[in-house]
Order: structure tokens, then sequence, then C-alpha cells
């Protein structure tokens, strides 16, 4: 008996180590929620600055989610940049953007700055575990570039938006309630349980904000 748990002891460690010493640059963690058919992966190139997301999963809608997501925990306001391109060709709905969400649960409670693979930006938002999603797109663009913008002030959830270089627009909010904390980061789903796609993101700033002083009076 004695033996056997020595053994374990050696199998289980090199594990734990590659787990903390694995560099996601502004995020501690990386994993698909929903369970994909097919595995995703997240990538972070220090000297570039970049991720490379590669993930399936049938889609971020209605009441259950599938996708690869990188992000770590916040509290309170915060601010979330990044920019990102679809490498290749997929499913025009394929979908990619910065999230923030109450669990790893398919379920949850989320907010999203989304950009589908044809161009169409939108607001998302499941207000709560196990409801459908609710959405305002914007009218399709075109792929391109787009730099996006997700803001959590309070209850509610803000979306900028520039595509090709132009600069962030304010375009939609809507209000979540969430329970501190709540998990913050990138995501992307092919939206095709058989194909993964892969995005790039770049220039990622997470920012907590600090609340104002209370007023005088």
């Amino acid at each position: 008996m004695v033996i056997v748990r020595l053994l374990l002891v050696i199998v289980l460690l090199p594990t734990a180590l590659t787990a903390q010493d694995r560099n996601l640059g502004a995020f501690t963690s990386a994993a698909d929620v929903g369970a994909p058919a097919i595995t995703g992966k997240t990538e972070f190139t220090p000297a570039a600055g970049e991720y490379r997301m590669t993930a399936a999963g049938a889609n971020v809608w209605a009441k259950q989610d599938q996708f690869q997501f990188a992000w770590r925990e916040m509290t309170g306001n915060f601010t979330v940049n990044a920019t990102l391109r679809f490498l290749g060709e997929g499913n025009e709905h394929r979908k990619a953007g910065i999230m923030v969400r109450q669990s790893l649960d398919a379920d949850a409670t989320y907010g999203d700055v989304v950009v589908h693979g044809n161009g169409m930006a939108g607001l998302q938002w499941r207000t709560r575990k196990g409801e459908d999603t609710n959405t305002f797109n914007l009218p399709i663009e075109g792929p391109g570039t787009f730099t996006i913008r997700l803001v959590r002030t309070g209850v509610r959830i803000y979306m900028f938006i520039g595509r090709n270089g132009a600069a962030l627009t304010e375009i939609a909010h809507t209000e979540v309630s969430f329970q501190n904390p709540v998990l913050v980061g990138l995501f992307v789903c092919s939206h095709d349980a058989a194909k993964s796609d892969t995005v790039i993101f770049s220039n990622v700033v997470v920012e907590a904000q600090t609340p104002a002083p209370p007023k005088v009076p």
C-alpha cells in the first residue's frame, strides 16, 4: 500500500507543475465549457502579445453553451479590450469575443461582446442560469479585424466596437446581475460541433476600475 501511494505522487506531480507553469498572459486558466466534441486549446505568445484560440462547439446561445474560454476571476467593475481576427474559413455564425460569466456551467449567467465569422457584431447575455440567451446584433459588415471592448459597471455591461482600425464606439448596453467573483476572458466557438476554428486575439488589456470616492455633502 505504501508503494502504491508513492507511485501516485510521482505520476501526479509533473501534471500539477505543468498547470502552474502555463503562461496565459492576462488570464489564469483556459478550458472548454459545455464539453464540445472536439477539445479546444489556448496558446499565448508573450513576445507577440497574442492569443491563438482553437475551439469547436455547437453554439453560445439558447440555454446551453459550448466554447473554449481563457479567463481570470475578478470582482467589481472592469474594462477588457481586445483585437480579434478569424483564421481560415468556417461557419458564418462562428463566434469570438470577450465574456463575463458567473461560472463554467454550460447554462450559466453571462454577458459578452461577440463578433461572428460573417462580420456581424453583437451584445449577448443570459439574465439567469438556465434561461435563453438574449441578443442585440448590428448589421453585417463583412469579415475583418475587429477591436472590441466590454465594460462592467455595476449591473451594466457595455459594448464598444471598431472595425479595421476604426475608433472604438459605444454601441449598446444591457443589465445583468452577477455574484462576485465572476470569470472574465476571451472565448471562441466554431458553431459546428464537428469542426474547430481558430481566432487570433491581440492587444488584450484587462483593467479593474477603482470605485469613485463618495461625494462629500
